[in-house]
């Protein structure tokens, strides 16, 4: 496998890792639907303070 080869793979993985939501997103849209906008907004805000610290 050669240089460019390897760098490509690499790209369309991260890519593919980066646009896949994660937990934090279920957790908001779960909240979002079942509790309100309010509380999802609170769940947001919980998750970003906690990726902070």
């Amino acid at each position: 496998m050669d240089v460019a080869t390897a760098l490509l793979s690499f790209s369309i993985a991260a890519a593919l890792l980066t646009i896949t939501p994660g937990l934090d997103t279920a957790l908001v849209l779960r909240t979002a639907a079942v509790e309100g906008p309010r509380r999802a907004m609170l769940a947001g805000a919980g998750v970003v303070t906690g990726v902070l610290a």
